[in-house]
């Protein structure tokens, strides 16, 4: 039977009382819970309780308590191993205390100074003290020590535990129950402290008992530039003196973080006041540091300088006036460090002080530093909110299920080690979703490790994806990618959110498909606009505005940066232009924050978290995202419109057109030809509405050229919203050598849909259209033809037209080769710019004119709206060539595809689009079906829009040519 076997027994809990001494509440409830956790599991036990309240009596008492066979003490330094070592070996502080009797043998206690080279001969003792130094078998010198010789490995500042040589040496003795016992149990770098949060006492809780005493900042201000440091020591004297004449026995440290630093400030201090004190730094031995500690016990020194020493485990009460002349930023080695010196244990104590000049610095978002801050109400709050935050880390991730895929590669993954960067896509569910395991992912990627909390509705995957290399065609040569994916569903707002790092076309699309069939949609601007809410000390780095003429070549869409953004926005960049994308930055509860927002649905913050934030980050932008409540920024950023979201069409669509990317940075079509697979640009493809199959919430749309026809459909109810057949699904784009299939494609640069009123549909967005107020139907942009005195047969568009007529193009054509164009250039075909470009020259004006064509399916002009749809359609979209590079760039390549100039060539072609004034655009639509003076409210309504979308484009003129 080993000693502590033999003399559980002996151990009691006496309970601390005015009358007498024994265990406060604290450490009561620390070794109970360390007691009802082993009896059930065998994982660490993790132990929080802050600096001065007991930790030291609770570790010697679990042995104890445990039956310990033999047990292993782990600390982090020489001075503390001596420390625990004396008192171990006389259980001082549990006789103290009344906890074990006096006369009780003691263990036998091995002090680890040296290397252990023979574990086997520690068999002879019942602990061993050491540190990770001394017994890390990782450590060059020390021998690999047996599994089992310990049962018990109790471990002091256990913060460190992640470390690599502490970890090692925690990992060799797998057996062994393990009691980790600290005041700080979270890492400035994110490591995971492994183990179970099995009680928590924290700072708080230890001020409001008085075991955490009174601790007051005082700030040194009014010095001279460069003498800061002799302030803060003539502050630090005087504050000592006033304490001692007081009848205190208060020493005084001086912290600084180098040992140049500290060098200088012997000699300072020396200088400028008549303190006796003694430098004391990692490279002085342990029994020089403890003749330090003597002579500051015995008042023979009035205090110590140091660097980063004796912070932690290290028991000195008497330490009460620090002086600080470099504070730290972590706020574990802050609390730390105050905890030395508010601790209320020992005789003739007051309140801890704290010297330092006033800063900036913050911990943990608070200024501890600054003018006026009350640390007695800051520092145990922040404490508190900080373990609060670990026990919430410990919560999420202990809700997880274990993985079931067991991959070899990462079967030892810890989600507590995951640090996603925190972007996320939303979409809005119609119905509830199963988020497991079960989801399947998209071909090409494999689920290697995946682990789902049913509690917070999340789940983790890890898929692995195998690639060709770009540069060869040897299929043996492949890259591996690890991909992460975040996915988690928040019922109560009804919304899922995918963070991935993995955000290809498509992959989202599929993705979500799968968990959901199409009873998901993304969000609008209108909503995600909320994420703003409860932003303070807002500032916008970056802005996109949206030209209102989705299409147009001149600034289509446009970005503002700088600091500050949102206060350039004016009302007239609110006439011209829709709220896009934006980026900035502000406080929310106190914590400096970046906020980003795409119109794809996308909000971001530019930082990683860890995985429990990740899902508290979702959680509040699920609150933000589902309210009613106004966004209000009391800035430019107000004027600008935004989209909304729509579950049905508000106005019958007429008109489709590519996204504007597929414009700026160009995708092809893989087509099939007699000579093998070719590469068409998108653009030479047309987009065309079938009106008759139009519903409320569908859209039939074909993509016709090059011999090529694609049916899809539109529908606005759900994502994916582009869907279409067998054959479909075949069809791939690319660009630069990515890949995808049209519908991916799609899906994640949706088609620009036109309603009558010239609204916008995008995805499930709904852009309303500019207010027709500013730019009422205009008679004069009507231009009366008669169309029978010109021998034009009106139904027929391109062609023999019959009984010896004209068709619609051959009389455009006629009347533009004999007017005062010095280039005609005839574009008609799939993909075209339009029927015709015109360009003129008077003088150093050079004006570009596009006309497109329609003829009517009836035999006399009317009011009928459906004649204008295509050609009102055609107008609009060519917008999107009204800018000389572009134009020149279209012609250059519409030459390839045997369109012809009728008049000039492109030699006129450059030479006048290449003048230094650019030139003026002008769009003309003829259209013989119109009876131009008596149109119909609907066919004015129509005209008057497509004039104000082709005006915010930048064209200078639009005429519409009808007949009588």
């Amino acid at each position: 039977m080993s000693y502590f076997e033999r003399s559980y027994p002996d151990l009691t809990f006496p309970v601390s009382t005015d009358a007498g001494t024994g265990f406060r509440e604290a450490q009561r409830g620390a070794l109970f819970a360390l007691g009802a956790h082993f009896s059930l599991r065998r994982d660490a036990a993790i132990v929080t309780m802050p600096t001065g309240s007991g930790k030291t009596a609770v570790l010697q008492a679990s042995a104890f308590l445990l039956r310990a066979r033999r047990v292993l003490v782990v600390t982090p330094s020489r001075l503390v191993r001596e420390q625990i070592f004396d008192d171990f070996r006389e259980l001082g502080i549990l006789k103290r205390l009344g906890a074990l009797r006096p006369d009780l043998p003691t263990p036998s206690v091995y002090n680890a100074s040296g290397k252990i080279a023979d574990w086997e001969a520690l068999r002879a003792h019942d602990v061993v003290v050491a540190t990770p130094n001394s017994a890390s078998p990782v450590v060059d010198g020390v021998a690999e020590p047996p599994r089992d010789l310990f049962d018990l490995v109790l471990v002091d500042e256990a913060h460190h535990s992640p470390a690599f040589t502490w970890s090692q040496l925690l990992k060799s003795f797998p057996t062994a129950r393990r009691a980790l016992f600290t005041a700080t149990p979270y890492r400035r770098d994110e490591l995971e402290i492994k183990g179970r949060f099995v009680f928590t006492y924290d700072l708080k809780r230890a001020y409001d008992d008085g075991v955490f005493g009174q601790i007051r900042y005082v700030p040194v201000e009014g010095f001279e530039e460069g003498a800061e440091d002799a302030a803060i020591a003539r502050a630090a004297e005087r504050h000592l003196r006033e304490d001692q004449a007081a009848g205190l026995a208060h020493r005084l440290m001086v912290r600084t973080d180098s040992k140049a630093r500290a060098r200088e400030l012997i000699d300072l201090y020396g200088r400028e006041t008549g303190l006796q004190l003694q430098l004391v730094m990692g490279e002085h031995s342990v029994g020089h540091v403890k003749r330090v500690i003597a002579s500051l016990r015995s008042g023979a020194l009035d205090g110590i300088v140091c660097v980063n020493m004796l912070g932690e485990g290290f028991d000195l009460p008497n330490l009460k006036v620090a002086a600080i002349h470099t504070p730290h930023k972590s706020l574990a080695v802050t609390l730390q460090f105050i905890g030395r010196f508010a601790r209320t244990s020992g005789q003739s104590l007051g309140q801890a002080t704290f010297i330092a000049a006033p800063s900036s610095i913050k911990v943990e978002a608070e200024k501890l530093y600054a003018q006026g801050a009350t640390w007695g109400e800051i520092v145990p709050n922040l404490s508190a909110t900080r373990v609060l935050r670990e026990e919430k880390a410990r919560e999420i991730l202990e809700s997880f299920e274990d993985d079931r895929l067991h991959d070899f590669d990462v079967k030892e993954l810890s989600l507590y080690g995951l640090t996603p960067y925190m972007h996320v896509k939303v979409w809005r569910l119609a119905e509830d979703v199963r988020i497991d395991d079960s989801i399947e992912f998209p071909q090409g990627l494999s689920v290697v490790y995946s682990s789902t909390s049913e509690n917070f509705r999340t789940a983790v995957f890890v898929a692995r994806e195998y690639a060709r290399v770009r540069w060869s065609e040897d299929e043996r040569l492949t890259d591996v990618s690890n991909h992460l994916f975040v996915i988690h569903h928040n019922r109560e707002a009804g919304l899922l959110f995918v963070c991935a790092s993995k955000r290809q076309d498509g992959t989202y699309q599929r993705l979500c498909h799968a968990i959901a069939g199409r009873s998901l949609k993304g969000l609008s601007t209108d909503t995600l606009n909320r994420v703003l809410l409860d932003l303070e000390n807002m500032k916008l780095f970056n802005v996109g505005l949206r030209n209102r003429a989705s299409n147009s070549s001149a600034a289509a869409y446009l970005t503002k940066t700088g600091g500050s953004v949102e206060r350039t926005i004016s009302h007239a960049d609110a006439r011209h232009y829709m709220r896009g994308h934006l980026f900035g930055g502000g406080t929310r509860d106190g914590v400096d924050i970046t906020i980003g927002v795409s119109g794809a649905s996308k909000i971001w913050q530019n930082s990683s978290a860890r995985l429990f934030e990740l899902v508290d980050w979702m959680d509040g932008l699920a609150g933000r995202l589902s309210t009613q409540r106004a966004v209000v920024t009391h800035s430019g950023l107000d004027l600008l419109a935004t989209a909304r979201e729509i579950d049905r069409f508000p106005a019958p669509v007429f008109a489709a057109d590519w996204d504007r990317d597929v414009y700026t940075h160009p995708w092809s079509v893989m087509v099939a030809s007699a000579t093998g697979i070719r590469s068409v640009p998108l653009t030479d493809f047309d987009v065309a509405v079938d009106h008759a199959g139009c519903d409320d919430w569908q859209v039939p749309v074909t993509i016709k050229g090059h011999g090529t026809e694609i049916a899809l459909t539109f529908d606005i109810r759900g994502e994916p919203h582009f869907r279409g057949g067998s054959d479909v699904a075949s069809v791939m784009v690319e660009r630069r050598g990515a890949r995808a299939t049209l519908l991916d494609h799609l899906n994640e640069r949706p088609l620009s849909f036109y309603t009558v009123e010239l609204g916008l549909i995008r995805g499930s967005d709904y852009s309303t259209p500019a207010d027709p107020d500013q730019a009422p139907f205009d008679p004069a942009c009507v231009d009366c033809h008669d169309f029978v005195a010109s021998n034009v047969c009106i139904n027929t568009e391109v062609g023999v037209a019959p009984g010896s007529k004209l068709s619609i193009f051959q009389f455009v054509q006629g009347r533009l080769v004999n007017g005062p164009a010095t280039v005609v250039f005839c574009d008609h075909g799939s993909g075209e710019i339009a029927d015709f470009i015109e360009i003129r020259e008077f003088g150093d004006e050079i004006e570009v004119e596009i006309h497109h064509c329609k003829s009517t399916k009836h035999t006399a002009p009317g009011t009928r709206v459906e004649d204008a749809y295509e050609v009102i359609g055609q107008a609009i979209k060519s917008a999107r060539w009204c800018e000389r590079a572009r134009i020149r760039a279209k012609i250059e390549h519409r030459m390839r595809s045997g369109v012809r100039f009728v008049k000039g060539d492109f030699r006129d072609v450059e030479r006048l689009l290449g003048q230094p004034k650019p030139p003026t655009f002008h769009v003309t639509v003829v259209q013989p079906g119109f009876a131009g003076h008596r149109l119909s409210p609907e066919l004015r309504q129509l005209i008057a829009s497509a004039h104000l979308h082709l005006t915010h484009a930048d064209v200078l003129g639009f005429r519409v040519m009808a007949s009588f």
